[in-house]
């Protein structure tokens, strides 16, 4: 060996400070039933797991909670919160101005607040639960953007995820057992005591934590760059599923499989049935009832009763799955692809959109708590090796994985898509953690390499914006040789959404709303006639408008081939997008009452800028409110009122004309607005 520092006891405060506990495990050689075991891999698999245990031993009757504790800890609760959404702007402020991930700014802002910065959390317990209603909530989501035709392509993609798993856990373990650290250690100044591994069960474990990827970080990343719907991003989501499915089983297995745990092959048989046939059954059932219990609770038209309901499925589902032996991620992530395929899909994301938003700000923060900064400065170089060697070996046995012979894998990613999935998911994940604590209870890893392995892992998640970024470019630079591949993704992707990505936008489907839809279906329509008799572009209709009319929840009504009409609040602009509506060429605001008009408008123009907006008013007062509020013209129906009622009183024909020439076309409110189709190009 050439001269490494001396090897010395590091701090435990990162894994010590992890919000979960393994406690729970006995001695190595006792016997576990499987019933205890269950319920211990289920407190195991909830990263808040010591809070949640506080909290039930104390409502059970265990302990009275006194009124004095109480309000400390709502106190704590709520200092952190406001500590939480002024970091939150200052975050979002400041990578929109750097034109950088918030991301970065939020584990940044965590490292800094936190315990091994200026120590200002209140309860680090409970804000890692807030944490994580941000992922249930993110994985929620991403199960509703999953159609049915998105669920057969990530179906396709599975091999590609089990080849990952076997092969990155293979070569880190070989890399490991064949020497590479100590090689490593002669030409760089590493802390030998620590990378000196040579237990065939040390390497094991250490390379099924470097395997698991984030999804928390991944998501965003594939949504920011536009890949979601790309065959890397398809291949990305199905692999981090399956990651996020291969946790539970692994826990159950590790003490068995390290030689340390209980050999009880009926407890594992019993966790293995009871998480696939339960939790099968539970999603079987889910599909008739989740959509039922939608459909009656949008006939109350209650906003807020939505919202609740929505929040509701997505933890509820959670924890039936955390019930069952599985992740709760798995759960929210099963609750979103039962109600993918319904016609309130896009009004349930735009209501779960902020509540994720701020919730994965505070998962983020909480991870960049983690971070311990003197920890990495005194073993710098070691931290660093290691960070980067996980990500190269990450992104070479995803990259190895992906270039197998077509004939073998009809799936195969081309060179650019294979680039990008693989500095996509070379980082870390969160679930490394759990099962690094867990290898520590079973005494499978040193205690001092708990601190060393927790930073590399918050270092690699924390880069994965980077990755993104580096993905981007390398994608970029083999896309000679895959464009064509690359137009045939978009062309996909397109024809997941059901309107044009520019379709005109009508808020609200009564009266007046009916009359715009026709007359521009009807304007679209002669359009294409005269574009040599061709149909639109993508044949997909150029108009859509949004309602929540009890009726649209099991049908997308379509009065023409140019407009549909689906269920949603048009005061959202995430419904828009929802549907595939991002950067609309008008915006009808329909609404008879002018409050509805007044938020519209107000909502609508914060989220796009340059499009026209056009709506409705009673009076002169409320029209001067709108064009304050944002609207681009607005139709006072007093006025036209005013001048129409003239032309329906002249009878003769000749009479009409001459008014017309005096007075100048005159029309009923509808009509007016419709004449100002005539203006959008």
């Amino acid at each position: 060996m050439t001269g490494g520092p001396t090897a010395r006891p590091l701090s435990l405060a990162p894994l010590a400070a992890l919000p979960f506990s393994l406690d729970f495990l006995p001695n190595p050689n006792d016997h576990i039933p499987f019933d205890e075991l269950s319920r211990q891999l289920s407190d195991a698999l909830d990263i808040g797991a010591d809070f949640l245990s506080d909290s039930e031993s104390l409502s059970n009757g265990a302990a009275n909670i006194p009124e004095a504790e109480t309000s400390v800890v709502l106190e704590s609760v709520g200092r952190d919160l406001l500590l939480f959404l002024s970091s939150s702007v200052v975050v979002t402020l400041g990578s929109t101005a750097l034109g950088t991930s918030p991301i970065l700014g939020y584990l940044l802002a965590g490292a800094a607040l936190g315990p091994h910065g200026l120590d200002v959390f209140s309860n680090a317990k409970a804000d890692v639960e807030l944490g994580d209603f941000g992922i249930l909530f993110l994985l929620f989501s991403e199960g509703l953007e999953v159609s049915t035709a998105r669920l057969r392509r990530l179906k396709d993609y599975l091999p590609l995820g089990f080849a990952q798993i076997s092969l990155t856990t293979g070569v880190i373990t070989a890399l490991i057992l064949l020497g590479a650290p100590q090689f490593l250690e002669r030409l760089i100044p590493l802390d030998d005591g620590l990378i000196d591994i040579r237990n065939p069960a040390e390497a094991v474990v250490l390379a099924l934590a470097g395997t698991l990827s984030t999804s928390a970080f991944v998501f965003p990343v594939l949504k920011e760059r536009g890949w979601e719907n790309e065959d890397a991003g398809q291949a990305a989501t199905s692999i981090l599923l399956l990651q996020d499915l291969f946790v539970a089983p692994l826990l159950v297995v590790m003490p068995y499989v390290v030689g340390r745990g209980p050999a009880d092959v009926a407890a594992i048989t019993f966790l293995t049935a009871k998480a696939a046939l339960g939790f099968g059954i539970v999603v079987y059932a889910g599909s008739f009832l989740l959509q039922r219990l939608f459909e009656v609770v949008a006939t109350t038209r209650s906003a807020e009763t939505f919202v609740a309901l929505s929040l509701l499925v997505s933890v509820g589902m959670g924890a039936v799955a955390k019930g069952l032996g599985l992740t709760d991620t798995a759960g929210a992530f099963a609750a979103g692809v039962l109600l993918a395929n319904t016609n309130f899909r896009a009004q349930i994301q735009a209501d779960v959109l902020p509540f994720k938003g701020i919730l994965l700000g505070i998962f983020f923060m909480d991870a960049g708590s983690l971070f311990d900064s003197d920890l990495v400065l005194s073993e710098l170089p070691t931290v660093l090796t290691g960070a980067i060697s996980l990500i190269f070996l990450k992104a070479l046995t995803v990259a190895a994985a992906t270039r197998v012979p077509r004939w073998m894998e009809p799936n195969r990613l081309d060179a650019a898509d294979a680039a990008k999935l693989a500095f996509l998911l070379s980082g870390g994940g969160e679930f490394a953690f759990v099962v690094l604590a867990l290898a520590e209870k079973l005494e499978v890893l040193p205690k001092d390499l708990g601190g060393l392995l927790t930073a590399i892992v918050l270092i690699t998640m924390a880069v994965t914006p980077l990755l993104g970024q580096v993905a981007f470019a390398v994608s970029e630079a083999l896309a000679s040789y895959s464009t064509s591949s690359e137009v045939a993704a978009r062309g996909e992707s397109e024809g997941e959404s059901l309107v044009a990505e520019d379709a005109v936008v009508i808020c609200g489907y009564g009266e007046v709303g009916q009359e715009i839809a026709n007359k521009l279906g009807t304007l679209h329509a002669a359009s294409s006639e005269n574009n040599n008799g061709a149909a639109n572009t993508a044949n997909l209709p150029r108009v859509v408008a949004f309602d929540t009319e009890p009726s649209l929840i099991d049908n997308i009504l379509l009065p023409t081939s140019n407009v549909a009409v689906m269920y949603g609040d048009g005061e959202n602009p995430e419904v828009f997008r929802s549907h595939g509506v991002h950067d609309p060429r008008a915006i009808f605001v329909s609404y008879e009452h002018h409050e509805r008009a007044m938020a519209a408008t107000l909502r609508l123009r914060t989220s796009f800028v340059d499009t026209p907006i056009y709506t409705r008013a009673r009076s002169r007062h409320e029209a001067e409110e709108l064009k304050e509020a944002g609207a681009t013209e607005v139709v006072v129906e007093m006025d036209e009122l005013g001048r129409s009622s003239p032309y329906f009183l002249l009878r003769s024909e000749e009479q009409r004309l001459i008014f017309e020439e005096e007075e100048g076309d005159t029309s009923v409110p509808v009509r007016n607005l419709l004449n100002i189709t005539d203006t959008i190009p």
